[in-house]
Formats: C-alpha cells, structure tokens, sequence
C-alpha cells in the first residue's frame, strides 16, 4: 500500500426484498399450512446467461462450470444438487443457486468473471441480476389454484410437470413458475416481490387462510 493509502472497509448487509411484509408472511404461515403457505426462499445466486451453446468453448464452460447440461427443449430446466438451469429463450437460461449464498466478492474475483474470461472471444455474457429477483416456494394442496387466480397457465401436473418452466405473470407481476416436488417455485423481479406477496395472500384469502 503506498504511503497515506486508507484502508477502506465496505460493511454491505444483505436484505430480503420483502422485509416489509415478513410480519404478513408469518401471520398466514399459521392459518391453513396444509391448503396454502407461502414461504421465500432468499438470498438465491441467479445469473442471467445469454451464449450460442453451438460454440464447442462455450459449452465446455458452461458444462464445467455448473456441472450441468444447458437444456435446450422450450421451457425445462436442468438441475443437480447446487444449481437450478431455467431455459428463458433459445440463447437465454437463468441459473438459479439451490442453497442461499453469502454477499458475493465485490472484486473482480468472482466466479463470473472467471466465466467471462474464459468465454472471451465468444458470444457468452454471464450477468449476476441476484439482487434483482427474489424465489417463492408456494406449497399445500391448493397452491396451484392460488397461483392461477392471477397466472392464465395451465398447472395441471399432466401438462405443466416435473423438469419444466415456464414465463408468464401474476395479475400485473412478470414471473417464471416451474412445479417442484412439493409445490411451486415462482421468481419474481425485487420490484414487484411485495406486490406479489400481497396479492398471493389476497387470493388465498376467502379460501385457505380463514381456518
């Protein structure tokens, strides 16, 4: 460090998108868990990838860097133990982390630019939007028809099954759904997380939430 150098220590918390609504959350968790219960899971990593898997060094990456093949079949996923691969476009996943994460580096030390290194010179842009989006697990037995009093999918498990997603929305929300062993996983931008919450419990109200 040269001399008269401060050393800078940046204290950064991590905050959940919907850390005004907890209070609401934890109410309705106790009503009717069996029917509805609405929970987040925070703090998920998500990288927004955009590449042409044709490429060889493209592939080889992003193989070796999630363990994982990319799908290409409209609207799956592909999943291991860490990592969760939405298929959002023909040249466009979201890779979900499983587990929460701690802060990322705010270096340039960081497993995405890593990628970027090693994707450089091909068309490959590895983006972290994890501050930009929230994860909701939606679960009981009337969690689908919640979720379709303000989504127009079809969520019956003999059309919209295990290893598939799907975009749409919830009333004026944009989201992405896909089913999970027990019940929903529904990612929604941090701007309209509470909106979401809202609404969710809103629709379950008259329903699930008055036992």
């Amino acid at each position: 460090m040269k001399k008269g150098a401060v050393s800078m220590q940046l204290d950064v918390n991590m905050q959940s998108p919907l850390v005004n609504v907890q209070g609401l959350l934890e109410e309705a968790a106790g009503k009717a868990p069996d029917k509805f219960l609405l929970r987040e899971l925070p703090f998920r990593e998500l990288l927004n990838v955009r590449a042409d898997l044709a490429d060889a060094n493209v592939a080889r990456v992003l193989g070796n860097s999630f363990n994982l093949e990319f799908p290409v079949q409209p609207n799956t996923v592909a999943e291991n133990d860490k990592h969760v691969i939405w298929w959002l476009g023909p040249d466009e996943w979201l890779a979900q982390s499983v587990k929460p994460v701690a802060m990322p580096a705010l270096l340039n030390e960081t497993p995405v630019s890593e990628m970027q290194v090693l994707l450089a010179g091909s068309f490959a842009r590895v983006l972290d939007v994890s501050s930009g989006y929230t994860l909701l697990h939606l679960s009981g037995n009337g969690a689908a028809d919640v979720l379709n009093k303000g989504c127009p999918l079809d969520l019956d498990a003999r059309v919209f099954g295990q290893g598939q997603c799907a975009q749409s929305h919830f009333f004026k929300a944009d989201i992405a759904v896909r089913p999970v062993p027990n019940g929903w996983h529904v990612l929604v931008r941090r701007s309209f997380a509470e909106y979401t919450v809202k609404m969710l419990l809103d629709a379950a109200y008259d329903y699930y939430l008055l036992a």
